[in-house]
């Protein structure tokens, strides 16, 4: 293994390798630092493409230094903490840079990331991810909510939501009890948006980097009306079992429940948009929807996305 790198830029990768080539490749002509390494942990114990992909460069000679890690475990939460703790066990790391196995970086990327950091003193930072279609897709698909770059101001910035473009500190990992990602959200997904949610219990200091730029792979069968209004049903269904976590018992769940249902009225009321011309009918419809996860996770009930990452 690789070590005494100050800036760890971490992917975890799943039965993804033409994708994580294409990262690879946009990371070793982007990257000029000499303190930087590379952790690509391949959460496939079976057929492990993205270790094949990891060797067949490294005999190609790829400038940047990589490690391997292999996570047989499945799920989500598995990769991520495993991550965390290979990159926390190296004294000389600083910094992990997460980026997803489908995304690559714009140009000046993890410098914007690095220089939000230390500007700000923040202990994690963000930046928006672009969505790239393959595929001409319909033209609501470029207009919606899901799909479009979140919009921030540079700087200190409220809780963020994601860790598919994120910069963490050491200190941040410190912060918080381990695991660092509760393996309860192995399969639902929502693990990062609670890793998130704790650090800003815990007094982390969040910042954003609108420069900080990725893009997004956007496959055919995700421009679909079925997979947005499902995308959005699953945001509502994770965002709350995080919140609900931040407040247990009878009364938590509770103030959770009866704000749910205000929402959701709310919404309901607004369907009426949809016949207006101009109306941006997948995300009035979406946000509908989207009420409905957050009452079926109230429910109690279980809820599988993810059979590994």
């Amino acid at each position: 293994m690789t070590v005494g790198k100050a800036i760890w830029i971490a992917i975890p990768t799943f039965r993804r390798p033409v994708e994580l080539r294409h990262l690879l490749d946009s990371l070793a002509k982007q990257v000029q630092r000499d303190d930087v390494m590379l952790l690509i942990a391949d959460n496939d114990g079976t057929a492990q493409e993205g270790a094949a992909v990891v060797e067949a460069l490294r005999n190609a000679g790829y400038p940047l230094p990589m490690t391997l890690l292999p996570v047989p475990e499945p799920g989500l939460c598995a990769v991520r903490n495993a991550i965390c703790a290979t990159a926390m066990a190296d004294p000389a790391m600083r910094f992990i840079a997460m980026i997803d196995d489908d995304e690559w970086p714009q140009p000046g990327w993890l410098d914007a990331l690095l220089s939000c950091q230390q500007r700000m003193g923040a202990d994690v930072v963000a930046g928006p991810v672009d969505c790239h279609f393959q595929g001409q897709p319909p033209r609501w698909a470029r207009e919606t909510l899901v799909f479009r770059p979140e919009q921030r101001a540079w700087g200190a910035t409220g809780l963020l939501w994601a860790s598919n473009n994120l910069l963490v500190s050491r200190k941040a990992l410190t912060m918080i009890e381990r695991p660092w990602f509760d393996p309860r959200f192995n399969r639902s997904g929502g693990e990062d948006l609670d890793f998130l949610i704790r650090l800003r219990a815990a007094g982390a200091r969040f910042g954003w980097a609108p420069d900080a730029r990725v893009n997004e792979w956007v496959p055919p069968d995700r421009a679909r009306l079925s997979w947005v209004l499902k995308r959005m049903w699953r945001i509502g269904f994770t965002e709350t079992l995080a919140r609900q976590k931040q407040r247990p018992g009878l009364a938590g769940r509770t103030r959770l429940l009866a704000r749910t249902i205000a929402i959701l009225t709310a919404r309901t009321v607004g369907l009426a948009a949809l016949l207006l011309p101009g109306a941006h009918r997948v995300d009035i419809a979406g946000q509908w929807i989207k009420c409905w996860g957050r009452l079926y996770a109230l429910s109690g009930r279980a809820h599988s996305h993810y059979g590994a990452l």
